[in-house]
């Protein structure tokens, strides 16, 4: 109470620019026609699916999801979230409902994160610092990548307050028992990053973590907080590692490689990124600047990174005032880091430019040679332009009432830029939830849903027609052969898909025919619905990716259609990594309850 008598004007202006930012961002969830953006029909289906698994099996791993493709690998997707927040979220609340509040708590965090990231680790000032937060928690990456479904991503907005929490362990006096507690605080934050399904953002994510790190120890002359970053990381990786080990051992079978989303010359690039960054992304001129092969063209999200205009107004206040600012004197630790960030930079640059020679050389390595969209990696600016402006503005040292004039110019300034901003696109969005709506208000067809046929849509042409709706068969009692999941590629060009039997045509309309199978029909030996665990672990299962359950399995296809676990083999090095997460994340959480139950007995 203390803190707020003597911060009100902070305190208010903190729940105003949160308010306003609910306000603009929760109307496009869903947009005006009650529609949401188009990566929801992939989103809400697999946490709904999350849902009954966890009202069927609890808490056992789900290895795989008869729901979509005629049977797939789920936990072993990267993009998959099971053992994550927002999966608790869907499973106590409706769709719609789960999601407003996932997108609160985001946005909280972002907020928060951001705000203790500069004002105790940076030592920045509040109002500063409130800055700071308003700048990352209006962002475009995190808010226009949440509209339109990339629900993965936004775990990207735990970057600020895991970064925090690894200062924080390095800088707190209290023990090492206060130490280690944030250490292993860290870690679950970062072994969140992965079970959330941000497997396709994590280069970003780690690069970001590292050029803020790196900063810090530019500033504070010091890399001793190196051995604490890489301990988190490290217990990170440990805790996530039967989600790691099973998504390497998916993916490897479907090594998805389109050509590279490239600009031809370093100034359309800086052009482009610019725009994007600081004023309104033009996407028709990126889409002009760009070589493409994949598709016609982007949209309007893919290039979606705004920080508003603040940073710009800071870099050049600045520029035209460094004669007054000290500049400290080089040292080797300073030069470590200023190379480092160089590092990242080049990488940044260079991988998205064609007929280069290093980019090339980025483009290869693994992760990076599964994505084809590297302008991605601009979002790695973010943070850093944020921290980096608004450790500038600290440095002016203005008079307490001149920075509040200042906080409530800047605060007015970002939250204009983002009303005024053209948001057609979104709200144009045109996938309709209401499928999956009233299937989580039948609580019995939950408890008692079940796979009955496989199903596909063909046009006159026999062409398949390709839905929003495509996800939700589900809660039909259908299986859509032609379902939406990237793994195997944009037009599912790496999934097996010749093999099915359809025996049932049904005429919809002049131009659309849907055509049933039954998934236990037997045919040379083989039934008509895939075994998944074939993607994920073949030579265990004595099969290839793409085999059917076998005659000989009708009892576990059974299972496996009744949203059930069914027997099969794991890899060696998948039961061992199982074991190991499961016993780093028992005996980390057990130190961090028992840490937190000292303090509060040592309070009373």
């Amino acid at each position: 109470m203390q803190f707020i008598k003597k911060n009100y004007l902070f305190c208010l202006l903190s729940l105003i620019i949160i308010f306003i930012h609910q306000f603009i961002y929760q109307s496009l969830l869903p947009n005006n026609s009650s529609f949401l953006g188009h990566d929801y029909s992939i989103v809400l289906p697999n946490f709904l699916f999350g849902k009954i698994w966890f009202d069927k099996n609890f808490l056992s791993i789900p290895w795989f999801s008869p729901s979509f493709c005629c049977g797939v690998p789920y936990f072993a997707d990267p993009q998959i979230g099971y053992y994550s927040f927002q999966q608790l979220l869907f499973i106590f609340f409706s769709p719609l409902v789960a999601l407003k509040i996932s997108f609160f708590i985001f946005s909280l965090t972002a907020f928060i994160g951001t705000f203790l990231l500069a004002n105790k680790s940076f030592k920045l000032n509040i109002y500063i610092s409130l800055i700071a937060a308003t700048l990352f928690l209006y962002n475009g990456f995190f808010n226009y990548r949440a509209i339109i479904g990339h629900f993965s991503f936004l775990s990207y907005v735990f970057i600020p307050i895991y970064c925090f929490t690894v200062i924080y362990s390095f800088e707190v006096n209290g023990g090492k028992l206060k130490n280690i507690f944030y250490i292993l605080i860290s870690s679950i934050l970062f072994a969140n990053f992965i079970h959330s399904g941000s497997a396709s953002l994590i280069v970003v994510i780690t690069l970001s973590i590292t050029l803020i790190i790196l900063i810090y120890t530019y500033i504070n002359n010091n890399l001793k907080i190196i051995y604490n970053l890489l301990i988190s990381l490290f217990l990170g990786l440990i805790i996530s590692s039967s989600k790691i080990n099973a998504a390497f051992a998916f993916i490897s079978n479907f090594t998805r490689e389109y050509p590279p989303l490239l600009f031809g010359n370093l100034i359309s690039l800086l052009s482009n990124t610019v725009k994007s960054l600081f004023f309104f992304p033009n996407i028709n001129r990126f889409n002009s600047d760009t070589i493409n092969q994949v598709t016609n063209q982007l949209q309007i999200h893919e290039i979606e990174f705004g920080v508003s205009i603040i940073p710009i107004i800071i870099f050049a206040f600045f520029i035209l005032n460094i004669k007054k600012f000290f500049i400290n004197n080089f040292t080797s630790v300073k030069f470590i880091s200023f190379t480092i960030m160089l590092v990242i930079l080049i990488f940044t640059v260079s991988v998205n430019l064609s007929n280069n020679g290093i980019g090339t050389f980025f483009r290869e390595l693994p992760v990076i040679k599964s994505t084809w969209v590297h302008f991605r990696v601009t979002s790695i600016y973010i943070i850093p332009i944020i921290l980096i402006s608004c450790i500038l503005l600290n440095k002016f040292n203005l008079k307490p009432i001149y920075l509040k004039y200042i906080t409530f110019v800047f605060l007015f300034i970002i939250v204009f830029q983002t009303q005024i901003y053209e948001k057609k696109f979104y709200n144009e969005q045109k996938y309709d939830p209401k499928n999956l709506v009233k299937f989580y208000e039948n609580k019995n067809r939950i408890k008692n849903i079940n796979v009955n046929e496989i199903i596909i849509f063909l046009d006159q042409n026999n062409k398949p027609v390709i839905s929003n709706q495509r996800n939700d068969m589900f809660v039909f009692n259908f299986s859509p052969l032609f379902c939406y999941n990237p793994i195997f590629g944009y037009n599912l060009e790496d999934l097996p898909k010749n093999k099915f039997t359809f025996n049932k045509r049904n005429q919809i309309s002049n131009n659309l025919i849907n055509f049933m199978g039954n998934p236990k029909e037997i045919k040379e030996n083989q039934s008509n619905f895939f075994n998944p665990s074939c993607f994920v672990f073949p030579n265990e299962n004595g099969c290839k990716p793409g085999d059917f359950f076998k005659e000989s399995q009708l009892n576990e296809l059974e299972n496996f259609l009744n949203y059930k676990n069914f027997n099969f083999q794991i890899s060696k090095s998948q039961s061992f990594f199982n074991y190991l997460s499961l016993i780093s994340f028992l005996m980390i959480s057990s130190f961090v309850i028992y840490y937190l139950v000292r303090k509060i007995g040592y309070k009373h």
